[in-house]
């Protein structure tokens, strides 16, 4: 698993992985959801960027971020590392270190 890597979840929703790729002894991973607009809260300019994966408008909905265990990472759909600084800027930002 790498970090920027996005799976898909049973119920077809879509995570992508924020956790540093040398814990993955630990069985978990630190997720953030990949949400069409209009499915989460109410986006708020900093900390939730829209992006695009595979053609598809999502936004990032890091304040619903949590962490699973990588067995619920069903499938490996693609990978957003072109937007890493954009994902940890907001991830920043929400926790307060940006």
């Amino acid at each position: 698993m790498a970090r920027f890597d996005v799976y898909s979840l049973a119920d077809g929703s879509l995570v992508v992985d924020c956790q540093a790729d040398f814990l993955d002894e630990i069985g978990t991973r630190f997720v953030v959801p990949l949400l069409p607009r209009g499915e989460g809260p109410a986006p708020h300019a900093r900390i939730n960027p829209v992006l695009v994966f595979r053609d598809e408008t999502l936004v990032l909905v890091p304040q619903l971020a949590g962490a699973l265990r990588t067995s619920e990472l069903r499938r490996r759909e693609g990978s957003l590392d072109h937007e890493h600084y954009t994902i940890t800027h907001a991830i920043d930002v929400l926790i307060g270190t940006a």
